[in-house]
């Protein structure tokens, strides 16, 4: 049987996120900007410049485990997330399916995760400042036209299979369309894309002009990248569509097209290999100002592992009638329709297919106001806007780091942009200190909004405990 598949499955790591332009970084996630200031390992993948200055006395720098992101939501409220997205012991009615697929319908849902399972630096006055890291990333985008959240749960049900559903081999009931249309006609307006890949960073950064007044840094970090998962449905506005996937066996989502790279076992398993590049500068004037520009994920991935490509084929015949709930994320294949005998399979096995990393420019700049309260802004660019994991829009942010007392840091911002409306982000940091060592715990969420409004919520949290800083370094 030949599948046209819309949408594919979703892994939500362990700590749901999104992290926009904080990469991850539990301390600087209630901010709102972080390019002119994140420094250490936590720079990695933002602004490796900073590896060249560090905001303490410590040489050494350490972490484990340190996680943010969120799950933003269109269609389902702040309480349709926390009771009704992931559970699959909901039964819908016929009626309450009509209403799934309206408040589906034409509504953005994202889910993003970053979590660094490791990160190590060490920062010289001198010789300048190397880091190391292993962090997991992954991220969903998706949107439905009225046909693709109709077919979601109602099936053969939707009008567009006009002709009697009438069971077949099997036992399965199958609903056919007299009228098929192409694929690209019938979802317009439908996007989905979904990343998820594991990468080690190593990154440099030092000084390159010192004045009294000026001080100017730059830096660079390479990465090596498995991934796990990549997909795409993408229409162009000339209507050409653009289909693609390649995951893990983990997912079990099957093809009955054959492909020269597939994968046999079970679990999760490389899907490709590839690898990134970021490059950035900083400045800092008169020990008030910090700026910092980056140019992240140059690079590209190379999958080579149950690789298939997509073609715009009738959408014929469906043998779902709907899904019962709204866990869409365990609903494995989704949306799932045959094309008609003789046409070609919308998805066809490949070797390899190469995409490019979701490239992007980020800037931001802070003012030290007094020694305990600084202000700054950041905004992030997409670059390459068709590609796994990329983002549509700039994201822009601006915020606040406040300083009570020297042990902790109170933090609050605001970040718009991006797809997912205007969030308040809002985040505490705890350093317990002593002479020669600090340890930083904290948390953090995206949204404060989210608490007080229901609609369209960012459910988010960012969590670090496993943070130190040691040895003494002569120069701040």
């Amino acid at each position: 049987m030949k599948k046209t598949i819309l949408l594919l499955t979703v892994l939500v790591i362990p700590a749901i996120l999104s992290a926009q332009m904080e990469g991850g970084a539990f301390n600087l996630t209630g901010g709102g900007y972080s390019t002119s200031i994140v420094t250490d390992y936590q720079c990695l993948g933002i602004n490796p410049a900073n590896l060249g200055w560090t905001r303490n006395d410590n040489r050494w720098n350490i972490g484990f485990i340190e996680s943010a992101g969120a799950i933003y939501s269109e269609p389902l409220d702040k309480s349709g997330i926390f009771h009704d997205l992931f559970n699959e012991s909901i039964n819908l009615t016929y009626t309450e399916k009509q209403q799934a697929a309206k408040e589906f319908t034409d509504k953005r849902l994202m889910a993003s995760a970053d979590v660094t399972w490791f990160g190590l630096s060490f920062q010289h006055e001198k010789i300048g400042g190397f880091a190391f890291s292993i962090r997991e990333h992954g991220m969903w985008n998706s949107i439905l036209n009225d046909k693709g959240a109709s077919f979601l749960f109602l099936g053969y049900n939707d009008p567009y299979f006009d002709s009697i559903p009438r069971p077949v081999e099997k036992g399965d009931t199958v609903g056919y369309s007299t009228n098929p249309q192409l694929a690209s006609a019938v979802y317009k307006g439908s996007e989905a894309t979904f990343l998820w890949y594991r990468d080690f960073n190593l990154g440099f950064g030092r000084i390159i002009i010192d004045k009294p007044d000026f001080k100017w840094y730059a830096g660079i970090d390479f990465r090596y990248i498995i991934a796990y998962a990549g997909a795409m449905y993408h229409l162009s506005d000339d209507g050409a569509l653009d289909g693609f996937s390649a995951l893990s066996p983990l997912f079990e989502v099957k093809y009955n097209t054959p492909t020269p790279s597939a994968i046999s076992g079970k679990g999760m398993k490389k899907v490709g290999t590839g690898w990134g590049i970021d490059v950035a500068v900083s400045f800092l004037i008169k020990d008030k100002a910090r700026i910092g520009l980056s140019l992240c994920d140059i690079g590209q991935i190379n999958y080579k592992g149950n690789v298939y490509y997509g073609r715009d084929v009738p959408v014929w015949r469906i043998e779902s009638g709907g899904i019962d709930n709204y866990n869409i994320f365990a609903q494995g294949q989704l949306i799932v329709a045959d094309n008609p005998p003789g046409d070609s399979s919308m998805w066809v096995g490949l070797a390899s297919k190469r995409y490019s990393l979701p490239m992007n420019f980020r800037g931001g700049a802070s003012y030290r106001i007094i020694s305990n309260v600084e202000v700054g802004l950041d905004f992030y660019v997409p670059i390459n806007k068709v590609v796994p994991g990329h983002y549509d829009r700039l994201i822009f942010g601006l915020g606040c780091h406040y300083l009570p007392a020297p042990w902790v840091d109170l933090s609050l911002g605001v970040v718009s942009g991006g797809q997912f409306g205007t969030n308040m982000p809002f985040g505490v940091t705890f350093k317990p200190l002593n002479k020669t060592t600090t340890w930083e715990v904290g948390i953090a969420t995206r949204d404060l909004i989210t608490l007080f409004n229901s609609k369209n919520p960012t459910i988010s949290g960012a969590f670090g405990f496993l943070r130190f800083s040691f040895g003494s370094k002569k120069t701040s």
